[in-house]
């Protein structure tokens, strides 16, 4: 997960989880409820390992190579 790649698909994912458990908790009903909570905590799962692979990438410039 050492890639900015992997980082901004990460990142993407996290955010349209969260959108459509928000959508799914607003308009869904009965069962569906359920299911919008557990996409937005998967999306919250997804914002974690996000920002893990941020927190790796930090001595990396966006070529992949390592600082100096």
């Amino acid at each position: 997960m050492a890639s900015p790649q992997v980082q901004l698909y990460l990142d993407i994912t996290a955010k349209g989880l969260c959108i459509l458990g928000a959508a799914l908790m607003i308009f869904g009903r009965g069962g569906w409820f359920y299911a919008g909570v557990a996409t937005v905590v998967l999306g919250v799962l997804f914002i974690g390992a996000s920002l893990l692979a941020t927190r790796k990438l930090r001595n990396r410039r966006w070529d992949g190579t390592r600082r100096t």
